[in-house]
């Protein structure tokens, strides 16, 4: 996705993490492992897991998840 999206800017950067977002949204699976991943490393590990521009992005859409999930 980092090739078709721009990380130099903000816009490229919402634009990958909106991308990355709908894709583990229309996967349960996934959305289901990255929240659990979530949940065990907590933000700041997956931060560092993800160390890419888009990551605030994406990890802001997890909080997101994780509080409408109740958990």
């Amino acid at each position: 996705m980092s090739q078709t999206y721009s990380t130099e800017t903000v816009l490229g950067r919402m634009q990958l993490a909106t991308e990355a977002v709908t894709r583990i949204e229309g996967n349960a699976d996934l959305m289901q492992r990255v929240i659990s991943a979530f949940q065990a490393g907590g933000i700041s590990a997956l931060e560092q897991l993800l160390n890419h521009p888009a990551a605030s992005f994406v990890v802001a859409a997890m909080k997101d998840w994780q509080k409408n999930k109740g958990t």
